[in-house]
């Protein structure tokens, strides 16, 4: 079942005459598995905040679940996709580890008994549990993505994208993130890795739409 569709959808840059994505169409399907590949400046990132909503395109139209994506606000947007940054660093605002998964529950409403079971279910599957005191701040790039994932992941989206999520953590972590994502799929939930790491991207697997000088080339 298509659930994010992109159809004839252009972006350019107020500064740029050239556009970062052109007559671009996609469907993109519920639980699907996808790399977003492609070389640096070839409008993988700009393709994301199209469809986070970040970005309006001038030309053409995304939809979301059947509706049109502008008839959606960011916060509903958030609902449906989740969004993990190339720092996450930046998605962080609690300063401990259980209270950052508890903070997107607490704002949907959920009890303390519902909200503090989600927490610790997640702390523990991805194997944050014995951080759970700690400040994300002091933790290393890749227990902050960790965190970041499981905020998202707790609030139950239908997508998540990860703009370039191996850029700043070791191979060790590469292999965490892979078995920890994979799980996520398997669950239901589609995931987009926007990536330009092949190695990454190969072990990762599923579709591939490939970009360049934003044009779909591959999908």
């Amino acid at each position: 079942m298509s659930y994010i569709v992109l159809e004839n959808v252009d972006y350019t840059y107020p500064d740029r005459t050239e556009p970062a994505v052109r007559s671009l169409n996609l469907v993109l399907k519920k639980g699907e598995k996808i790399a977003l590949t492609g070389l640096n400046g070839s409008g993988k990132s700009t393709l994301a905040k199209i469809m986070l909503g970040f970005l309006k395109p001038q030309r053409g139209r995304v939809l979301l679940d059947g509706c049109p994506l502008d008839r959606y606000t960011l916060p509903e947007i958030g609902a449906r996709l989740g969004f993990v940054s190339q720092d996450p660093g930046q998605m962080i605002f609690n300063l401990k580890v259980s209270n950052e998964i508890a903070f997107g529950l607490k704002w949907q409403g959920k009890s303390r008994e519902e909200t503090d079971e989600l927490t610790g279910r997640y702390l523990r599957r991805f194997d944050l549990w014995h951080l759970r005191d700690e400040n994300p701040f002091n933790l290393s790039e890749g227990q902050k993505q960790m965190v970041v994932i499981c905020a998202i992941l707790a609030l139950a989206p239908d997508f998540l994208i990860l703009d370039e999520p191996t850029k700043n953590i070791d191979t060790s972590r590469k292999r965490d993130l892979l078995k920890a994502l994979r799980y996520i799929c398997n669950q239901g939930t589609g995931i987009i890795v926007v990536s330009h790491d092949r190695e990454f991207v190969a072990s990762w697997g599923g579709r591939n739409i490939q970009l360049t000088n934003g044009e779909v080339v591959a999908r």
